[in-house]
């Protein structure tokens, strides 16, 4: 009996652990669902273009190993990746790159935070915060140095900036040893009366960064742009460590092209200081770019300083502000920030069509290539797949001039409809998405008044309507 009883407990023991076993593995595919449904992709057709362009950047136009990241308009993201890196490791989402001159873009955003906490002016000279062996004009100010109007050099422009890397690519240069030594300190030019681009100048701004806040400038990226942001694949490269796969070095130092990956990178980053040493992902930036570009990293009043090019620097992708730049003349509405040293980067958004994206090579190859090729068929998606401006009888909205409120109405019911509100700087402030509807109240009364574009996308169409709001 005894054994009986024994027999029947394990059993339904037994029979308890399988259905706790059968009830943890739905709650597992249950929660997969929630995460799948939570990250959305982009169209499949689009994504396999993508993915295309990258696979032909490897097998047909010489570079080694590439990676892209996108978000759309609507929130929908996309990753993609081809190649080898460091010691032939097949390239993915957690491969760090040299972002290069992007790193100006982090560190512009970082003055102006430190400007917007009172801890320095942009129209102070450099001089009010730092002191140097160094001839600078003491009259350059942090604007001049933030949009290449001081007339420094750039050190990383003259033909002993090849021989010093390879020379002992174990070397780590410090910012005090590149500004005092090796940057020449004739001027090119007096303060604020021409354009010249210089890394020089963002060597200066994060040292600056670094003696006001009393915190090593990585510190400082971490705790106000890269945390926040959840960019946790992004470094201050030589002055921190990583464990991330390495995408790797085919650069031209002045003897050609050559695999660098194995060399220590120490003298490439460190000389970079501030200006072209960021390690990180597509990822990471696509995040990063978003968020600045959008208008939720910096105050309006921030953000609209950073977008205001500098005299004479229109020659330069047409025009340069502070730490961003136009993509190129085919894309004026397009702005961000390129990088071209060690590793080849391009990170842009796009006003016209509200996407975010970020390219990536190892590779010293054709500038802009591998970004112009997804650019293109992501607006040829977006205009020709997705009808634009057709049938625009049958969306109607009232009243127009509004105060407080608008009324977006359809001639039919109309499903899975996406409305985006945009301010004139090119500001995302409203955002909101409806299963089915065929009218829709918007509340403006917390909008200040201005021309706002209403973008409307549904199924099967994408209006774009102008909209003002007065008071």
């Amino acid at each position: 009996m005894f054994l009986e009883e024994v027999l029947f407990i394990n059993f339904k023991l037994l029979k308890m652990k399988k259905q706790l076993q059968k009830t943890y593995t739905i709650f597992l595919a249950f929660i997969f669902l929630i995460s799948v449904h939570l990250k959305a992709q982009i169209p499949p057709a689009l994504a396999t273009q993508l993915q295309q362009i990258l696979n032909n950047r490897v097998l047909v136009n010489g570079d080694k190993g590439v990676s892209a990241s996108l978000i759309m308009a609507n929130g929908d993201t996309w990753s993609g990746t081809a190649g080898v890196g460091q010691n032939s490791v097949s390239i993915t989402d957690t491969t760090v790159f040299h972002g290069a001159s992007i790193t100006k873009a982090n560190v512009a955003t970082l003055i102006l935070l430190l400007a917007e906490s009172n801890l320095l002016h942009l129209d102070s000279s450099w001089t009010k915060y730092i002191s140097l062996n160094a001839n600078f004009n003491p009259t350059i100010t942090i604007r001049q140095l933030l949009n290449h109007t001081s007339g420094i050099k750039d050190h990383l422009e003259t033909p002993s900036a090849a021989t010093l890397i390879p020379s002992n690519f174990s070397y780590s240069f410090t910012p005090q040893e590149i500004l005092e030594n090796i940057v020449d300190d004739t001027p090119l030019f007096a303060p604020g009366t021409n354009f010249s681009y210089a890394t020089s100048n963002y060597a200066l701004l994060s040292l600056i960064a670094q003696t006001v806040t009393g915190n090593p400038v990585q510190q400082e990226l971490h705790s106000r742009i890269w945390d926040p942001l959840g960019m946790t694949h992004t470094y201050f490269g030589g002055f921190e460590s990583y464990s991330e796969p390495r995408a790797g070095v085919w650069w031209n130092f002045g003897s050609g092209m050559q695999n660098y990956s194995n060399q220590s990178y120490a003298s490439m980053l460190t000389l970079g200081y501030g200006g072209a040493n960021i390690v990180t992902t597509p990822g990471d930036l696509a995040k990063f770019a978003r968020a600045l570009y959008t208008g939720t990293l910096l105050t309006s009043a921030s953000f609209n300083q950073m977008k205001t090019f500098a005299p004479n620097s229109t020659s330069f992708w047409n025009g340069y502000g502070l730490g961003v730049h136009r993509m190129y003349s085919g894309a004026i509405s397009t702005l961000g920030h390129d990088g071209y040293y060690t590793n080849m980067s391009d990170m842009f958004h796009s006003y016209d069509y509200g996407f975010t994206l970020v390219t990536m090579t190892n590779t010293e190859t054709q500038i802009f290539a591998i970004y112009k090729a997804m650019y293109t068929a992501i607006k040829n998606y977006i205009t020709l797949n997705v009808k634009e401006n057709v049938h625009m009888e049958s969306l109607h909205v009232f009243p127009n001039p509004t105060a407080n409120n608008f009324t977006v109405k359809f001639d039919s019911e109309t499903k899975n409809i996406k409305l985006v509100i945009i301010d004139h700087t090119g500001k995302i402030v409203r955002s909101t998405s409806f299963m089915q509807a065929q009218i829709i109240e918007v509340n403006t009364s917390d909008l200040p008044s201005g021309i706002y574009t209403l973008k409307i996308q549904s199924e099967d169409y994408f209006w774009t309507k102008k909209t003002v709001v007065t008071r």
